[in-house]
């Protein structure tokens, strides 16, 4: 009885030409999506390839020079882009994508593809993920919104009824029946998408990482069918199911992801960059300076090392007190800019936070954050880059400060470490997302909750 009752409401569902052209349109957008995210994928990172090696090229091939004068030449990271952002690009564009790197100065990552959009080039980014999480779920709302209004309107309901269909049967039947008209449409998408990711130079877990996006989408889409039945069971009429839905949809997809962002912003403000970089300066000023061997703290840092090797002068030494001196401003430099990092990270996981707690209104911030989280394209990803660019440069800038004192060539910075990017494993992501995940599960278990909820009180014979 529940195959005959789904097998019905996919036939009504295939014939009906709303759905026929909507799926269409769906369909092409997410296949033409998917192209141009490849497209963009493959040019961006030809791009990043061609800037780096050309970096390193010019690092390489400097001319004679002090080492310490070479830091302040300095040379660029570049962060890789993740091949499973042609599926959710997440924050990427807004956090730019190569770092300056130099000595005694930290400087934030540079050259964001949103600089000149507007606001609403920035939500209409047409991307799978934008697809996937914004528009697929009208198609939800349209294939359930009137599976059980219809059939108590046309007076078809009390009929089945009397077949020897029971309400949950009924609801079961409709419930695996949208399920498959929606597969049929997705299934060859999420095809698609494994093949680019599978013929694509993906690293370790990608795979698995695009098989958890799918599976929320899943996971999300269920929440919404469970959401379309329980209100169509409710509804006295299609119009109202309709108006209910949507409105839902509105409040989920466009209302509470602007406005968590802003209460995220006004709760947990984020200095601004001439504030951020006055703290910086400041406590710069409270340590040693490597340049200057006259300030206070280097007297009582020459005095030290005096004391140390049991000598009255400078020249008595047996290192070099200059490069020890530009080793120790260097390491407070260092320690001053990874403070103001961490504070400033801590700053966004806080307002992370907010919007976890405004999920419970809206799934659909789950999924946007699952989705990022998994693609390696959101907030802690760019921070993982970040963190490991200001620890190549201070592993670089002290290599050099402990160089040769006089002048060297080309052969030397060849000898200099490559910035070797370690992008954040699975098991980290999977740390950070477990509360969303679960977050999302409890949507879709208290969803189909209220399917049950919805048939028990409803007065159906």
């Amino acid at each position: 009885m529940i195959l005959l009752i789904a097998k019905k409401e996919v036939k009504e569902l295939l014939r009906n030409n709303r759905f026929r052209l909507i799926s269409l349109t769906l369909l092409i957008l997410l296949v033409f999506s998917m192209f141009i995210s490849w497209n963009t994928h493959t040019k961006i990172q030809q791009e990043h390839e061609t800037a780096q090696n050309l970096a390193r090229e010019q690092w390489e091939s400097q001319g004679q020079k002090s080492a310490h004068s070479a830091g302040h030449y300095g040379t660029f990271a570049f962060k890789p882009i993740p091949i499973l952002a042609l599926i959710d690009n997440g924050l990427n564009k807004y956090l730019g994508v190569s770092i300056f790197l130099e000595a005694h100065r930290q400087n934030s990552a540079s050259y964001k593809q949103i600089t000149d959009q507007n606001d609403l080039a920035r939500f209409a980014d047409l991307s799978p993920a934008f697809v996937f999480i914004f528009l697929m779920p009208l198609l939800i709302i349209l294939l359930g919104f009137n599976s059980f209004t219809t059939e108590k309107e046309s007076g078809t309901l009390q009929l089945i009824l009397s077949q020897g269909a029971s309400k949950r049967k009924l609801v079961l039947g409709k419930t695996i029946g949208i399920w498959f008209a929606l597969l049929l449409l997705l299934i060859p998408v999420f095809l698609l998408g494994f093949c680019f990711i599978a013929f694509s130079d993906y690293e370790a877990g990608d795979l698995l990482r695009y098989g958890l996006i799918v599976m929320s989408l899943l996971i999300y889409y269920g929440v919404f069918i469970h959401l379309s039945i329980a209100t169509s069971v409710w509804a006295k009429s299609s119009n109202f199911s309709l108006i209910i839905l949507l409105s839902f949809w509105m409040i989920s997809a466009l209302l509470m992801p602007k406005l968590t962002a802003d209460i995220s912003k006004r709760t947990h403000k984020t200095p601004s960059a001439i504030s951020y970089q006055e703290d910086i300066k400041e406590a710069l000023a409270n340590g040693i300076n490597g340049h200057d061997a006259t300030s206070e703290k280097a007297l009582a840092f020459k005095d030290s090392l005096l004391k140390t090797y049991n000598v009255k002068s400078v020249e008595e030494l047996p290192v070099s007190f200059g490069q020890l001196l530009l080793q120790e401003g260097e390491k407070h430099e260092t320690t001053v800019y990874k403070n103001a990092m961490t504070q400033l990270n801590n700053v966004y996981i806080e307002q992370l936070k907010v919007h976890q707690l405004n999920a419970f209104i809206s799934p659909t911030i789950l999924m946007r954050m699952l989705s990022m989280e998994f693609a390696k394209s959101d907030l802690q990803s760019h921070y993982n880059f970040t963190y490991q660019a200001e620890e190549y440069r201070g592993a670089l800038i002290s290599s050099l400060n402990s160089g040769p004192s006089g002048a060297v060539d080309s052969d030397f910075f060849k000898e200099n470490i490559k910035f070797e990017y370690q992008p954040i494993t699975l098991s980290q992501t999977m740390e950070k997302s477990a509360n969303n995940l679960l977050y999302l599960l409890i949507w879709w278990l208290l969803s189909g909750i209220l399917v049950i909820l919805s048939v028990q009180k409803n007065k159906l014979k």
